[in-house]
């Protein structure tokens, strides 16, 4: 028997079904000595066989890219816009102020929303009205899945088991990608823009980190006779982002100042750029594998590169272990499919935030293998 005393990420509907009890307060409460006598819940029958008045559903927002095989989409959330009306319940830790970034080191979870109804009936209502209403910008997310399973028959009719979901994905990722793209198409009339002030601008999926280069140039707005002196302690403040294609491009409008020089507006030009190893999306600024070479070695799903084990010119096996990636609490081995010689490895360090599809190692099959 497996004891797990700690909240699961399911206890919403738990509380939603005891109308409002709030069970993170109840485990302090008894951490604190409070007898349990004294933290009854309210409003649910003491009946084992009696099912509480009300219907919940919790639908898990996620950054999963379900047609890869569900895997984990990095990147960061430029825009998201969720639910709200009664009997919706949503946690989430985005805020509408703030970009969030998705790294490989926690969980994919991005919100749940709680649906709470007198019925089932009205239970599956509210949810597709409020998959209608949930937004995500920046990475993939399982929006698509979710509208699939809450529109299906089989779910309306409660007839799913434990095997329904992996045996119909196919079927519900289309008709779900469908029903997601005519919400996509209602919510671009409200979804902020890059002309609006208010809004966070389209930006790419990739961070700026500490150790980064870049070469720009600075183009004057308005007239300016006195040259950048760039021995000087100067600020650049970003003050309108035109196009985010980081790191391979990116115009933005900038305030130039220095000791000597007062704020001056500018057209930054992003002309070239050394990306850190710590990006989150290194696939811009390391080589990527050709999935249908069988010489090249690839990272499978985007995560942190815990450990390389070859060298150039060391003779492997065919299974033989050539790094290991770590995403959240999965570390993966990468293996070599067939025997030969390293002719070519990661350029970064062990540590390092790989995304998907990087090359890790090449093979030269046609060199004579000792092994």
């Amino acid at each position: 028997m497996e004891v797990n005393p700690r909240l699961q990420v399911e206890h919403t509907i738990t509380e939603s079904l005891a109308l409002g009890c709030d069970l993170v307060q109840i485990q302090l409460l008894l951490a604190q000595g409070h007898a349990l006598s004294s933290l009854s819940i309210s409003g649910v029958s003491q009946d084992p066989v009696s099912p509480p008045p009300l219907h919940s559903l919790q639908l898990r927002v996620t950054a999963e890219d379900v047609s890869n095989d569900w895997a984990l989409s990095v990147g960061k959330i430029n825009y998201f816009r969720m639910p709200s009306g009664n009997g919706i319940r949503v946690d989430t830790h985005l805020l509408p102020s703030q970009a969030t970034v998705v790294g490989t080191d926690f969980d994919s979870l991005i919100a749940k929303i709680i649906i709470t109804a007198p019925t089932w009936e009205d239970v599956l209502r509210k949810a597709k009205r409020a998959l209608v209403d949930t937004y995500v910008e920046g990475v993939k997310t399982n929006l698509d899945i979710l509208n699939g399973i809450v529109h299906s028959q089989a779910f309306a009719h409660e007839s799913c088991d434990t095997q329904w979901l992996e045996a119909n994905v196919s079927s519900l990722l289309t008709s779900g990608k469908a029903i997601l793209a005519k919400s996509k198409e209602a919510m671009s009339l409200i979804v902020p823009t890059a002309n609006n002030n208010t809004s966070v601008a389209p930006a790419s999926n990739v961070l700026f980190r500490k150790g980064d280069a870049w070469s720009i140039s600075l183009t004057p707005e308005i007239g300016l006779s006195t040259e950048p002196n760039s021995s000087s302690l100067i600020h650049l403040q970003l003050s309108r982002v035109l196009r985010n294609e980081f790191p391979a491009s990116m115009t933005a409008q900038v305030t130039y100042t220095s000791p000597t020089i007062a704020p001056t507006s500018y057209l930054m030009t992003l002309a070239s750029t050394t990306a850190s190893f710590g990006s989150v999306s290194s696939g811009a600024t390391h080589r990527r594998g050709e999935p249908g070479n069988g010489n090249h070695i690839i990272t499978p799903f985007p995560g942190t590169l815990v450990e390389l084990l070859v060298y150039e010119g060391d003779e492997v096996k065919q299974g033989s272990v050539i790094a290991v990636v770590r995403q959240m609490k999965m570390e993966l081995e990468i293996k070599a499919d067939k025997a030969g010689t390293i002719v070519w490895v990661y350029e970064g360090d062990e540590g390092d935030e790989v995304g998907e599809g990087i090359l890790i190692a090449e093979l030269d099959t046609g060199r004579e293998s000792k092994l």
